[in-house]
This record gives structure tokens, C-alpha cells and sequence, in this order.
């Protein structure tokens, strides 16, 4: 029997514990809001049971990691500390790994300099830290991870502050993400051509795949291109669940992007992808006893089947 694997994204919204607050002075959990929150987390974990997980929007970063420890994730990394303003609300939240099997944190290089001069982008930096990791898996060996949670759709506030319109911020706000996409893309190119390991890129990217401002994500570049890993799947329903809800509109924001490594169809893959489920339960039909203080995305799990 073939060695499978599991891989997951999912943003947590608003990951503080009390007593502090997110992103604003009063958005503060009661002790039984968080407790609900983490329960409900311990179970979707749980069920899902991936060996790796990458997770957007945390701001408690060490309640976080002893959470995932006591479900067996002994792994774990942040990409970054988040920004807590006068000791008592965070601004700015991280991405996370933990994993089943050992891994090591790396920094992306810093991009280029004169190429940032030449888009004309002097002053970029990612909106949340993309995080990289290199996660040792049985079967597979060395796997690069990244984890991104790419600028949301909110008009950016520094075009407000100048004067310009809300429509104008919106689509700075869609520029900075394809930006984010595309610069990334040249960081992690960097990184497959010196090592040369299988990678498995997702998390909250903000947009529909197909969007002009993400094409940078999956474009063929030298010896790597990266593929939604739906579409690796042979047997994926035509209907995609939506993976965030916006009143009643559905969209397909959260994704994990997967080298030719596990393509079933490349001949010298690893592994292919042998299902891709959306745990969207809490979206669609919520119990408020459990799922008040969930999340307001899908997991996604992929799960992988190596060859040999």
C-alpha cells in the first residue's frame, strides 16, 4: 500500500487570545468566545488530521504553537512576530507552519533591489511576511513550503490618506497583490533552482486564481511551475466549493499550489493528488453552539499519494 500524505491551508480569523484584541481596541474574545474558538480548532484539525498546515491571520502566535503541540505537531514556525500596538491590540497578523515531521525555517532573499528600482516599486514590502520552510517528509524527503496570505481586496489606506478615491485604493490594493504574486514567484524560482526541491506553495491568496493580478503564481518558469493542485486532482467534481462567503457569494480565495513533483501525470513525479477536500461545514450550515467563533474561510486539504 502507497504512502499518502496531507497537506492543509486554512485562515483562522482573528487568532488572539484575550485579553488582547485584533486589529481593533475592542475586538476582544471573552474567555468562553476563545475557548469555543480553540475547540472548534482542535476539532477541524483533528478531523482533517494533515501532516502539514499552514495557517493565515495569527496573532497569538506561542498559544498557537502549544495548541498545535498538543495535537502532535512538534514542528512549528511563524514567519514573523505580529505588530501589537500600546501593549493591547495587534495590527498586522502572520502565517504559520506546523508539521507532523521535522522542518527548518528559512528567510526568502530580499528582493532585488535594482529590480524593484526598474518596476518602479521603491519602497515594496509584502503586506503579511511570506513564510519558507523546508519540511523533511517520508517518502519525499526535502519539500520547500510557503506560506502567503496576499493583500486583501480593502482599499489601501495610504491612498486614502492622499485624497484618492475608494475605486482607486481598491485597485491599488489588487496591484500590490499581483506585485506580492509575482515578485514571490521570482524569490521562490531563486530558491527551486538552488536546491531543487519538490514545493507546495498556499494559503489565503485574496483572489480568484484565474485573476490577472495571481497569473504570476502559475506561470512556467525555467525548471518550475506550479499548479492548483484541484486541478491535479483526476477525479475533482466539476463544482468547486467556494472557500470564503461574502453574504451569499461564494468565492474561491484559499489554495495550495503544487510543483510537477506531485503532477500523476509528469513521469517522473513523486506522488499525484488523490483527493482535495474543502471542510466548509461551518460556512454552510452552522451550529452556533459550535461554530460561532470559527472562521470565516474553508480548510483545504489535498491529499497526496506517492508513487512508489
Amino acid at each position: 500500500m502507497s504512502l499518502s500524505l496531507r497537506f492543509s491551508s486554512l485562515n483562522l480569523q482573528n487568532f488572539a487570545a484575550p485579553p488582547l484584541a485584533s486589529y481593533e481596541f475592542d475586538n476582544i474574545y471573552s474567555q468562553a468566545q476563545w475557548q469555543q474558538k480553540t475547540s472548534w480548532l482542535r476539532r477541524t484539525i483533528a478531523a482533517a488530521a494533515p501532516d502539514v498546515l499552514l495557517l493565515q491571520e495569527v496573532f497569538s502566535v506561542d498559544e498557537l504553537r502549544q495548541l498545535l503541540l498538543e495535537l502532535g505537531y512538534s514542528h512549528f514556525a511563524a514567519a514573523a512576530e505580529p505588530l501589537l500596538v500600546d501593549g493591547h491590540f495587534y495590527l498586522q497578523p502572520v502565517v504559520a507552519i506546523a508539521s507532523r515531521y521535522p522542518l527548518k525555517q528559512h528567510r526568502l532573499p530580499e528582493p532585488d533591489a535594482a529590480l524593484l528600482k526598474a518596476l518602479g516599486l521603491h519602497h515594496f514590502h509584502f503586506s503579511r511576511t511570506p513564510l519558507a520552510a523546508t519540511v523533511y517528509l517520508p517518502g519525499i524527503g526535502a519539500c520547500d513550503f510557503y506560506g502567503v496570505h496576499l493583500k486583501s481586496r480593502r482599499a489601501l489606506t495610504a491612498v486614502l490618506e492622499q485624497g484618492g478615491s475608494d475605486t482607486l485604493g481598491r485597485f491599488a490594493a489588487c496591484a500590490q497583490r499581483g506585485y506580492e504574486a509575482a515578485i514571490l514567484m521570482e524569490l521562490v524560482q531563486r530558491q527551486q533552482q538552488l536546491h531543487g526541491h519538490p514545493v507546495v506553495l498556499g494559503g489565503d491568496f485574496n483572489d480568484n486564481l484565474q485573476s490577472g493580478f495571481l497569473q504570476p503564481l502559475t506561470m512556467p518558469r525555467a525548471a518550475l511551475q506550479l499548479k492548483d493542485s484541484w486541478d491535479l486532482w483526476s477525479d475533482a467534481p466539476q463544482a468547486r466549493p467556494a472557500t470564503h462567503y461574502y453574504g451569499a457569494k461564494g468565492s474561491v480565495l484559499d489554495y495550495l499550489l503544487m510543483s510537477a513533483d506531485f503532477d500523476a501525470l509528469q513521469a517522473h513525479s513523486l506522488a499525484g493528488v488523490s483527493e482535495v477536500h474543502i471542510r466548509d461545514q461551518h460556512l454552510l450550515k452552522p451550529d452556533y453552539q459550535l461554530d460561532a467563533y470559527s472562521s470565516d474561510h474553508a480548510m483545504v486539504t489535498v491529499t497526496i499519494r506517492l508513487r512508489h
